[in-house]
């Protein structure tokens, strides 16, 4: 009698508590009087390490471990995933059909005119041009003026490259719009001069050359980098309260070092800080 009393009071008093987040061991607990929300995530498929396919077809990657222990963090929440190429998640976003954007979003002002961006970053995100190694002409977006670069349709790379045609309408860069494109892909056009450049981290420069080893010339980052930003979390402009949540588990997560520690184990450093 008395273990079920005490069960009444506990139950009483996650009641109260309402939507406070809870920590701890990291198990889901399911809040009293009824059940989580689900929150349907959408996320890429073949951005290795960030977010892609294993050899099984599961979902794997930085943003799924980050999110997943950003789920553990909020009870009231139920995280499911759908996934599909990057330029079609933030369609599925203006459609209704996710709740959360997850691709290493970077702000950029055409974004945030139409979505509502979280407040914690989770990844810093520092953009190099990027060349056969062997190349020595391209040091600035300038140098490209009349060449052809690579990037992909609604990327926070496209919108850099679109805004400096704008400026150069008299000889714009060649943009060519390259969607789902795989590593070996990327590598071999760089080399074979399908591309001039495409802009990259340099950690994914890296990666590749270790991944796509082919001799000399590697491909390389050259110059300043084009852009130093963070990623955030992606949602409805009208979303705040999700997107709150997210924020308060991500802070959370920076605190007890939880971030840094999936940065190391999946990306191979800590690139929640600086790069």
């Amino acid at each position: 009698m008395k273990s079920r009393i005490r069960q009444y009071v506990f139950a009483g008093f996650l009641t109260i508590l309402g939507g406070i987040t809870l920590a701890g061991c990291g198990k889901k607990e399911a809040l009293a009087g009824g059940g989580a929300e689900k929150v349907v995530v959408g996320t890429g498929n073949s951005y290795e390490p960030y977010c892609y396919l294993d050899d099984k077809g599961n979902l794997a990657g930085y943003e799924y471990e980050v999110l997943k222990a950003v789920d553990d963090l909020l009870p009231q929440y139920e995280f499911e995933y759908k996934t599909s190429d990057f330029a079609n998640v933030l369609i599925s976003l203006d459609a209704g059909k996710i709740d959360i954007g997850a691709h290493q979003y970077e702000w950029n002002k055409e974004r945030d005119e139409k979505y509502l961006f979280g407040k914690e970053p989770y990844t810093t995100y520092v953009t190099y041009l990027t060349v056969a190694g062997n190349r020595d002409d391209v040091k600035s977006l300038d140098d490209l003026k009349g060449k052809k670069v690579k990037s992909s349709s609604g990327s926070n790379s496209a919108y850099i490259l679109e805004n400096y045609n704008k400026e150069h309408k008299d000889n714009p860069i060649r943009v060519d719009y390259v969607n789902n494109s795989t590593d070996e892909e990327t590598i071999t056009g760089l080399l074979n001069g399908v591309w001039d450049a495409t802009i990259m981290t340099a950690r994914d420069v890296d990666k590749l050359n270790k991944s796509y080893e082919k001799g000399s010339p590697s491909i390389k980052v050259t110059g300043d980098p084009v852009q130093t930003s963070s990623t955030y979390f992606v949602f409805a402009k009208d979303n705040t309260k999700l997107q709150e949540a997210v924020d308060g588990a991500l802070k959370q997560l920076k605190e007890n070092g939880t971030l840094a520690k999936i940065s190391v184990d999946v990306i191979g450093g800590d690139y929640t800080e600086s790069e």
